[in-house]
């Protein structure tokens, strides 16, 4: 199949020309770039269609960079993103703010290609050396060190009331309780930044600070869940004064005092990784709750489940998008007393909840009413953090790993299901679409299937132009024209099935090496596809190395028509000044605002001529905008003297002015023939 781009990219960048210069400068590297005109439309793309790197400018009209980055950082789905911001400013008050939200690089203006590509390349490879590398981790001994960490966690006197639970099954003791539920935001950016030693270090020493409020508060902590903390407080048997609802709140206050005392930690241990500031997010919800052993009759564990432990998760994850530190039900804050502090109040949409929620912000404590009273943890307790804390390290670098899996495919190869295919692994990815090689039912044969999302928030004119994809190869039957099988829509899918080219593409043959009159034959079989296609009506507007796919036999196919057009057809459908094709090959005409012939065609051709005989591209630049140039304004370049039979034909294909250049592609082919049968003839005369 055709060279597809490697990862998506979105460009959020106000000033148009700088823009539409990264995002060709993306394409000519085969990345698949996006480009929005500000923050607030570039959060939506994001949320539409999650890119692999998001490039963001600073200043920007409506919403800017920072508040961007911070959106996405409180979003679990795009959290993970890589971010690196593009800006002028050269202060370091600003690159502290943008890395303290989160931002993994900063990339200063003005920039040349190489320095874009290298941070891009960079940012992308070492997320996917991280995630890859670290998603086979093993964790020796998970089980049992997760049991002997739930069997220590005790809370003193709440403690006893949890064994009244029936062990071995589901039936237990129903009680009226808080629910706690903290995690650490940003954790993310901590995982891919800190090592895993790192990782369970820092959990370990911020969970013994985050669990001594909670056992002071004479809660329990039920467990620890990754780098988050879930604790029950119980009624308490004649118990005066504070109610269940209160000692949770006062426990989310007093982490959060230790949270930003944990802060300095953070600073003293890790100096120089420029890691965002620590902080955390709380969420209490009060109501019924069943406390009981899951699992068989000795073998079982403690725990609690109900609607209750479900609102506490979800109003803590309201934490990042509200921009409270604690946030409570008003279940949870009529059940306390006057002395907390009740700050905003919000109705929310809590996921699986058909009505929204109250929330509450939870400010602080009147004077007088905290119990500051200091706890030893116990050294089992300590033991069992240090287990869970390594646990967690693992599992987070691990969680990044099938992140990345999904999108490339590894775990979303597997559930792709289409009737008649059983699709064995991805092959690439491009703008619209991603390439599976599948093998068919009826017969085992090996073949491609090219999948677009069908999904009602679809680009009219991407769905139009996969359609059109199919109905421009299915009507043409050549030897160097790709085969296409069959088409089929499904409820979420719209599918090509195409032939498959395991040998990859001519790019591959390229570097191998290739003889004068190796390169003059695959010349001539791309100009037989060529005249094939014009003689139908089509302009394919994106020749190059990677579209010309290899079989076994040595043959050249043209592929991958998505950007093609037929000739008359409508030029109001091709945006003024959108220019397709690939820069290294796009025709003087397309570059000067004409729209692409078979001349264009024929022009990139001509270039992927001189690149087989010389192994390198006739022309390069440090931009895309001086890249372009070269095709208007650079000499045509010339030839090692072994080739110079070649140049007359070479010139005739890459000439600057259309009416110099081949008109026709069954011209190429007669100039193909004059050179064989002058080599022909020469060889002749020497031999005689």
């Amino acid at each position: 199949m055709a060279d597809e781009p490697k990862k998506k990219v979105l460009v959020i960048e106000d000033e148009p020309s700088i823009r539409n210069n990264i995002m060709l400068m993306l394409k000519v590297e085969r990345y698949a770039a996006t480009g929005a005109e500000n923050g607030r439309v570039g959060l939506e793309l994001a949320r539409s269609d999650p890119p692999d790197l998001i490039l963001c400018d600073v200043m920007m009209p409506e919403m800017d960079g920072f508040a961007v980055l911070e959106a996405l950082r409180a979003e679990p789905r795009l959290a993970e993103i890589p971010f690196i911001f593009l800006t002028a400013l050269d202060d370091r008050s600003s690159t502290r703010r943008g890395m303290n939200l989160g931002a993994d690089d900063y990339l200063p203006k003005p920039f040349t290609r190489n320095e874009l590509m290298e941070a891009v390349n960079s940012r992308l490879k070492k997320f996917e050396n991280l995630t890859q590398a670290l998603a086979a981790r093993l964790v020796p001994q998970q089980d049992r060190l997760t049991q002997k960490f739930r069997e220590k966690i005790s809370g003193g006197d709440g403690t006893a009331a949890l064994e009244d639970a029936d062990p071995g099954s589901l039936t237990g003791k129903i009680a009226e309780a808080s629910v706690l539920f903290s995690d650490i935001r940003n954790f993310t950016t901590y995982s891919e930044r800190l090592t895993s030693d790192e990782i369970a270090e820092l959990l370990n020493a911020y969970l013994q600070t985050a669990c001594a409020p909670i056992i002071r508060c004479r809660g329990v902590v039920m467990k620890f869940i990754g780098d988050g903390v879930m604790a029950l407080f119980e009624s308490i048997h004649n118990e005066e004064g504070e109610s269940h609802a209160h000692r949770a709140v006062r426990a989310g206050l007093a982490m959060q005092l230790a949270a930003l005392e944990f802060r300095e930690w953070v600073k003293q241990h890790h100096p120089s990784q420029s890691l965002p500031e620590f902080s955390i997010g709380v969420g209490i919800h009060s109501g019924e709750v069943l406390l009981c052993h899951v699992g068989t009759p000795g073998r079982g564990e403690l725990t609690v489940i109900g609607d209750t432990v479900n609102i506490a998760s979800r109003l803590e994850g309201q934490t990042k998008e509200l921009g409270w530190a604690v946030v409570a039900s008003e279940a949870t804050v009529n059940a306390t007393s006057p002395a907390i502090v009740v700050g905003s109040r919000r109705k929310v949409h809590l996921r699986g909840r058909s009505m929204p929620t109250d929330a509450f912000e939870i400010i602080g404590i009147a004077a007088g009413d905290a119990d500051q009273a200091s706890v030893q943890i116990p050294e089992d307790m300590r033991q069992a953090l240090a287990a869970s804390s390594r646990i967690a390290a693992d599992a987070a670098k691990a969680a990044l790993g099938i992140t990345l899996s999904i999108i490339t495919g590894e775990i979303g190869a597997k559930r792709l299901m289409v009737q008649g295919y059983r699709v064995v692994s991805k092959v690439g990815r491009g703008g619209s679409s991603i390439v599976y090689l599948a093998e068919r039912e009826s017969d085992k044969q090996q073949v491609v299937l090219k999948i677009l999302n069908a999904t009602a928030g679809l680009d009219e004119i991407l769905l139009q132009r996969f359609v059109q994809e199919f109905d421009i190869i299915s009507s043409i039957d050549h030897p160097n024209v790709v085969k296409i099988y069959d088409r089929g829509f499904s409820d979420r899918h719209a599918y090509i099935a195409m032939e498959y080219f395991p040998n990859g593409s001519l790019a591959e043959v390229i570097a191998q090496g290739l003889s004068g009159r190796q390169a003059l034959s695959l010349l001539a079989q791309a100009a037989s596809a060529l005249r094939e296609i014009h003689s139908r009506g089509v302009i394919h507007r994106d020749i190059k190395p990677g579209n010309l796919m290899a079989r076994a036999d040595g043959s050249i196919v043209l592929a991958d028509f998505g950007i093609a057009k037929r000739l008359g057809e409508d030029k109001g459908r091709t945006l003024q000044g959108e220019l397709y094709g690939t820069p290294y090959y796009v025709s003087p005409e397309q570059i000067e605002g004409s729209p692409a012939t078979m001349q264009s065609d024929i022009y990139a051709l001509g270039l992927i001529f001189y690149e087989m005989l010389t192994r390198q591209r006739p022309f390069d630049a440090e931009s895309v905008s001086g890249l372009i140039a070269l095709h208007v304004s650079a000499p045509r370049p010339k030839l090692p003297d072994e080739f110079a039979d070649y140049q007359g034909l070479l010139d005739r294909m890459i000439a600057v002015d259309p009416r110099n250049r081949f008109k026709r592609a069954d011209e190429v082919l007669e100039a193909i023939d004059e050179v064989w049968t002058q080599q022909a003839l020469r060889a002749l005369k020497q031999g005689s």
